[in-house]
């Protein structure tokens, strides 16, 4: 599965442990990353050259790409930042599923504690229960656990086949259509 994992940039020498955390918690369970940038940002915030002028359209870019390559995205929000506001509206918009970690309950009593989204779960944790809190995410997140709803348009000579098959066979149209398409698949091999 692939992980958009985002966190504040500001706060990445201050929570390095519990980012790395996280970070190493989806490399063990055999995951990736859209976008693995906590080393780089981490290893320029220890420089010299921690007060360059940052590209931030190229780094909105570069997050936007992550974020649609992602199957899920975990959000680090113990820091508050208009950036993880925005990829996780952006995440939910496009019906990814989201985990929201604190490590210091700043979601409660805010805004953020009050988003009702199925995609959305919020979390806090320790560097104990890191670890399962991301499994238990991931797995009910697995797309191979899951059926998966897209749109499919179609002309009215293939919806009235389609009707009629449905009729005829008792089947509803969308048992038909996967029919046809697993067919097709076996005779690909």
């Amino acid at each position: 599965m692939v992980v958009h994992f985002i966190a504040s940039k500001s706060k990445v020498e201050k929570d390095y442990h519990f980012l790395k955390a996280i970070h190493n918690t989806v490399i063990e369970l055999g995951h990736s990353f859209a976008r693995d940038w906590l080393e780089e940002e981490y290893e320029l915030r220890q420089s010299e050259d921690k007060h360059q002028i940052i590209n931030w359209q190229e780094v909105n870019r570069q997050n936007l790409e992550a974020l649609a390559k992602a199957d899920i995205v975990i959000a680090e929000a113990s820091a508050k930042s208009f950036s993880i506001g925005y990829q996780v509206a952006t995440a939910i918009q496009q019906k990814k599923p989201v985990l929201i970690l604190t490590n210091n309950h700043a979601l409660d009593g805010t805004f953020g504690s009050g988003i009702t989204s199925d995609f959305v779960r919020s979390r806090n944790y320790t560097l104990d229960s890191i670890h399962q809190i991301i499994a238990d995410f991931i797995e009910e997140n697995t797309i191979d656990s899951k059926d998966l709803r897209f749109n499919f348009f179609i002309d009215r000579q293939i919806y009235n086949y389609l009707r009629w098959s449905s009729y005829n066979t008792g089947k509803t149209k969308a048992e038909i259509l996967r029919e046809l398409v697993r067919q097709e698949m076996d005779k690909q091999k």
